[in-house]
């Protein structure tokens, strides 16, 4: 084919033709704003087929499974790989030693572990600290790295704690050490690196843009899911491209909500600021019938449903008739996990095959309950309420403002109600050790496919199933979200909860509870 033609059998919308004339005869960069389901990827490959063969071409993929995908759909002269991808080509350049040497996952737990070893000779706490400081130590490198955090400033480092829900050792001298660490463990990444050759997933990121490291760089880059872009993967995404090169970045602002995960949350306007974009609309979606799209455009004015989209159907129902509703291929959605967890667990009992996404969610899970039941089982309701008192006290102390000790709470009682909910669970089940109990975890939750899934909206983004089920739709928006940024964010979980269904769209309305019991009691909502 010729560059700079359509493909015959492709019908380009009127966005996507704006976006094809602005590739073929604008200037500079461009940030389409794409809507949920509005067709996105079919517009970049359509866009990379028309490159001249001689312009040398990026799609930067979010993860590899993308990427591997978009190998078998883009023209030979157009690359697809994933930022990681790019960093680790830089750092490879800078360090060739690192040249036939894979990375090594567990290089932070290692590092860390070294130098709990020496901690331990210097602080005299209890056994229960070390396992909780390991995994502090561990989330606030993770963060710190995401963030570029000047470490150098332990404000700013125990700032991270707050923002990102984080668990620290009940001792006040450890936790403080632990943000000192921080900086230390840093810096011995790149000496571990440079004596040893060893370096892992994170290093492909950081060490490029801590250390301004070369990158490679083309005549045309493509950047997709810009919204959940970090600030340190903005940083190699931005000097990515040839001088006199062109970018297009994808993303919907209506769909960034992981910045609890280190994205920057308002990524695509930084990118606006930064590199003087056109911003380009793509707001046709073609996965959500009519009714849905009518229901999203209250929270986004600009989608549009597709010429021939179906109608679609919306029911709203109570929790009860919730088991006799779900069929194989459902999706049931919420925006706390503890109900999730509850529901499962009820068609679990009646054999129906059903999982939680998020083994994350178990490993947290699991930390938390070797901590609190290391001595044995006996006595953990009171175990746990004495923990989650103690918990609401740190972050009434520690967050920033109300506001945001309040939206901390809220993510701190959830996941204790769900290790309550399974621990009595697993007692009920006959499970008596610790470690039997961390074993029960490991099975509830999966990220592998199953008949039926549960999962909070924010792990649902970017998946889509005939029928979706919204649970509990009177917890969104959170109540806490008082201020013009917490909002926003809300708003972005209900945009994404509303457009993940293509034919039926179910709202699953609570029971009402006695007071020790209710969903919103628990989250003091």
């Amino acid at each position: 084919m010729k560059p700079g033609t359509v493909t015959p059998e492709f019908r380009p919308s009127r966005y996507q033709q704006a976006i094809f004339e602005f590739v073929r005869s604008g200037t500079g960069d461009g940030v389409v704003r794409a809507t949920a389901g509005s067709g996105k990827t079919t517009t970049l490959v359509e866009i990379a087929r028309q490159l001249p063969d001689d312009l040398s071409a990026c799609f930067l993929a979010y993860n590899r499974h993308t990427a591997g995908e978009l190998r078998d759909r883009l023209p030979p002269h157009v690359r697809a790989e994933t930022v990681h991808a790019l960093g680790r080509k830089s750092l490879l350049r800078h360090f060739p030693a690192l040249k036939g040497c894979d990375p090594t996952p567990r290089k932070t737990r290692q590092l860390i572990q070294e130098r709990i070893t020496q901690l331990k000779l210097e602080f005299a706490v209890g056994a229960h600290n070390w396992p909780v400081a390991v995994q502090y130590l561990y989330d606030l490198i993770q963060f710190a790295m995401a963030n570029l955090t000047d470490t150098k400033i332990e404000e700013d480092v125990a700032a991270l704690a707050v923002q990102y829900n984080l668990s620290p050792p009940e001792d006040l001298g450890l936790e403080v050490q632990c943000h000192r660490e921080v900086r230390h463990l840093l810096r011995r990444r790149l000496d571990v690196l440079m004596e040893h050759n060893v370096y892992d997933y994170e290093d492909m990121l950081y060490l490029p843009a801590a250390l301004n490291l070369p990158t490679p760089q083309f005549d045309f880059v493509f950047v997709d899911e810009a919204q959940d872009l970090s600030a340190v993967q903005l940083k190699l995404v931005l000097r990515a491209m040839n001088p006199g090169g062109r970018r297009l970045f994808v993303g919907d602002e209506r769909q960034a909500i992981y910045g609890f995960t280190g994205a920057d949350a308002d990524s695509l306007n930084r990118i606006v600021q930064q590199t003087g974009a056109t911003i380009l609309p793509l707001s046709i979606t073609y996965r959500c019938p009519r009714s849905h799209v009518a229901l999203a455009k209250h929270l986004a004015p600009e989608i549009e449903a597709a010429p021939r989209a179906l109608e679609g159907e919306v029911y709203v129902i109570q929790e009860a008739w919730l088991p006799r509703w779900v069929r194989a291929g459902d999706l049931i959605i919420c925006r706390y996990t503890a109900p999730l967890v509850q529901q499962c667990l009820r068609l679990v009992q009646q054999r129906v095959p059903a999982v939680v996404r998020g083994l994350d969610i178990a490993r947290q899970l699991q930390t938390i309950s070797r901590h609190l039941f290391a001595r044995g089982l006996k006595g953990w309701e009171g175990t746990l309420e004495a923990y989650q008192a103690a918990e609401e006290i740190r972050i009434r102390e520690q967050a920033p403002s109300p506001a945001d000790a309040q939206r901390q709470l809220a993510l701190r009682r959830d996941l204790l109600l769900c290790l309550r909910v399974l621990t009595a669970a697993g007692i009920d089940r006959g499970i008596q050790h610790v470690e039997d109990l961390s074993a029960f975890l490991e099975t509830f939750f999966s990220d592998a496919e199953s008949p039926i899934v549960f999962s909070t909206i924010h792990k649902a983004k970017g998946k889509e199933a005939d029928r979706v089920f919204i649970l509990f739709p009177e917890t969104m928006p959170a109540v806490y979200a008082k201020t013009a940024e917490a909002a926003q964010g809300e708003a972005c979980v209900q945009f994404v909860a509303l457009t993940r269904a293509r034919k039926t769209l179910v709202f699953v309305e609570q029971e009402q509870r006695e007071p020790d019991l209710n969903v919103e009691d628990e989250w003091g909502l």
